[in-house]
């Protein structure tokens, strides 16, 4: 008996040539030693990107990166759903999706009660108040709630 497995294949970059099965738990892209899919360098995040197998499809999932991750030259907002053959770049890393026919036991593909279940993709982490921006809009914020209780305290 045959199965497809998708792999997310490094075209170019500093991995360049490494393949890594996709699983439904999911494969973790980042800088940081410990993660699945180690990439050094300064454009990637310690934990940049999430890939998995969900419902029998690839998505990626950016994990609050600063710098982003792309599918086709467009910017992920929160997860997408990739295609075999789709670019994904994460920092100065390249990745295209491919899918391998690989023969397998049909007895090992049965699920048993002590199969673990895909995990839901989790929420995406907010950027909210990130950045000198936010840091600017909390003190923006300290600064009218001092400025109300002074006057509260003046009358």
């Amino acid at each position: 008996m045959e199965a497809t497995v998708p792999f997310l294949v490094a075209t170019s970059g500093p991995i360049q040539g490494k393949r890594v099965p996709i699983t439904p738990e999911g494969i973790i892209l980042g800088r940081e030693t410990g993660v699945d899919v180690v990439i050094p360098s300064e454009g990637v995040s310690r934990m940049h990107a999430r890939v998995l197998l969900h419902n029998g499809a690839v998505w990626v999932q950016d994990q609050g990166s600063r710098n982003g991750v792309f599918v086709n030259d467009k910017r992920v907002v929160r997860h997408k759903q990739l295609s075999p053959g789709d670019a994904l770049t994460v920092g100065e890393q390249s990745f295209t999706i491919e899918i391998t026919v690989v023969s397998s036991d049909p007895m090992e593909t049965i699920p048993t009660q002590d199969s673990p279940l895909p995990m839901p993709l989790p929420p995406p982490q907010s950027t909210f108040l990130r950045g000198p921006v936010g840091a600017t809009l909390v003190v923006a914020v300290l600064l009218l709630v001092a400025l109300v209780v002074l006057l509260v305290f003046i009358r």
